[in-house]
């Protein structure tokens, strides 16, 4: 029988697709969704406020009435932010508050796709359970006695937070060695992937999965059309001077395309960017450490890495 006596606590979860790609999550533990909720917390309370003034101020200019009637408004709104709130930007944000953005949380599915309108409604409406009897004890308790810390509306809406902050890990070694990275001049739109997009592209050419090339091609087509889009990058037409290469690639073209994204947003490629920039504070301490201590350019380096102002 398998030890039981140490359990290793993980917060990560594998959800595998079909098509056999696997995507790891990394769920939000309690801590961070509480500090989102209090964020949003914080943003709801000052939207009421700031309505209630304003709406109090326009029912004085029409006497007790008008008073009265923008008290019946104010309590509306309140009705609405506390309870549509989250429902809202979740479908808007995909998945997201402003407190959640804010800390790189994201609701999704258990099947780690996007949260719909639905799920996000009814996990919301369900956290009044969850606070019962006071302060969120039985939404707490219900995340600690599940492997991915689902609170109860969680649990009966079948959905997730997980947290998608950038990890500083680098990729895995050698599985972008020869690609050529992306350059900002190639790509007119927001130049930048959240980790999980670049976890899923790792994951699609890890060497132990077993799969075709003509297969990983075909998977790789709609990520690599919606990152071109997003990114404003243009595949180059076919070289004159050599048209049989241009052609020849085709036939694995987005995928060739995802390596070049890997390589291109994998923090170690940042790293080397930052320190390739003239004059920047990451190019001059590469010098400090490829200049000996006694050249010209290791003192002068020396000089620059004590000024704390550069």
């Amino acid at each position: 029988m398998p030890d039981t006596s140490k359990r290793i606590v993980d917060t990560r979860v594998i959800v595998e697709t079909p098509e056999g790609v696997d995507f790891q999550f990394r769920l939000a533990g309690p801590g961070e969704r509480a500090h989102a909720w209090f964020i949003d917390l914080v943003i709801k309370a000052g939207a009421v406020a700031v309505f209630w003034i304003v709406a109090l101020l326009l029912g004085l200019t029409a006497g007790t009435a008008g008073l009265s009637t923008m008290a019946g408004v104010g309590t509306v709104f309140l009705f609405l932010v506390n309870w549509f709130y989250g429902t809202v930007f979740e479908y808007l944000m995909h998945g997201q508050t402003p407190g959640k953005k804010s800390l790189g949380l994201r609701v999704v599915r258990t099947n780690g796709t996007p949260v719909d309108i639905v799920s996000s409604t009814g996990r919301n409406f369900l956290r009044t359970a969850d606070m019962l009897p006071f302060g969120y004890t039985a939404g707490l308790i219900s995340m600690l006695m599940t492997r991915r810390l689902q609170r109860l509306g969680d649990l009966f809406f079948d959905t997730m937070v997980v947290d998608e902050k950038r990890g500083f890990s680098g990729r895995v070694g050698g599985l972008t060695t020869h690609v050529e990275v992306l350059s900002r001049s190639e790509c007119s739109g927001r130049f930048q992937l959240p980790e999980r997009t670049l976890g899923v592209i790792e994951r699609l050419f890890e060497p132990e999965r077993i799969i075709s090339d003509a297969r990983r091609e075909e998977i790789a087509r709609p990520l690599s059309e919606i990152i071109q889009k997003r990114l404003g990058w243009q595949p180059p037409g076919p070289d004159p001077r050599n048209p049989h290469a241009f052609f020849h690639g085709q036939g694995k073209r987005h995928a060739d395309f995802l390596l070049r994204v890997l390589k291109t947003f994998s923090v170690d490629s940042f790293q080397e960017a930052a320190e390739s920039v003239p004059g920047s504070r990451r190019a001059k301490g590469r010098q400090a450490r490829q200049s000996g201590p006694g050249s010209p350019i290791g003192k002068v380096a020396a000089t620059f890495a004590q000024d704390k102002s550069l």
